[in-house]
């Protein structure tokens, strides 16, 4: 580990042991030390549970900040992993299309992050077989079909809406709030879906009284 200027700085960070977005300082460095960007390996330690995160990236030196320590991170969490929270029922491809949001989330890139949910969706609708190819309409499709119901499409519309937003060059980024609401309610509408329709479907098997 170097001095390389960044240490005890603040920068944000997904820490893999709250499984949260938090603040960290950098207590330790391994950089190629080129600025105004400087990429490499940086320990943090998480202000939430205190312990160290390994991420990698580099920080973006503020050519007018008002510090010579005014950096902008874009900051890639390897340790702790970033832990799974979708059941083994959720379908592999939708899988890799919420981790890949949630790596986004992770990175700080919160408008790429609601772009990746809105394509989410999007495979949901595809793999429930909904024939209409706008994504309004399919949303529509599958709750006329009883596949979503009432609060989860006004969920989904919100998502989609999130995501156009995120996908359109109009000068309105999506922030870190609307990023996390926009990852859990995509996760609950996967669990109902792919987990607990099939769990409830199940149970009323189960209760059905013998012939």
């Amino acid at each position: 580990m170097i001095d390389d200027g960044r240490i005890g700085s603040d920068c944000s960070v997904f820490c893999g042991h709250c499984q949260l977005q938090a603040t960290g300082s950098v207590v330790g460095a391994l950089t190629d030390d080129d600025p105004p960007i400087s990429g490499g390996l940086y320990l943090v330690r998480c202000s939430h549970c205190r312990r160290g995160v390994l991420v990698e990236g580099h920080f973006v030196v503020f050519p007018f900040g008002e510090d010579e320590n005014d950096y902008a991170s874009h900051l890639n969490t390897l340790w702790p992993k970033v832990q799974s929270t979708l059941s083994h029922l959720v379908p592999g491809d939708l899988q890799r299309a919420y981790e890949e949001a949630r790596t986004c989330f992770s990175a700080g890139a919160y408008t790429a992050a609601a772009v990746m949910v809105r394509r989410t969706l999007e495979g949901v609708c595809a793999d429930q077989g909904v024939t209409a190819k706008v994504l309004m309409r399919a949303l529509q499709e599958l709750r006329d079909t009883g596949k979503i119901e009432g609060r989860l499409f006004d969920w989904a519309q919100a998502l989609r809406v999130l995501g156009n937003q995120g996908a359109h060059f109009t000068g309105q980024d999506v922030d870190r709030e609307d990023a996390a609401d926009a990852l859990a309610l995509c996760e609950a509408l996967l669990d109902y879906i792919y987990v607990l329709t099939i769990r409830y479907e199940e149970f009323m098997q189960r209760r059905k009284p013998s012939p």
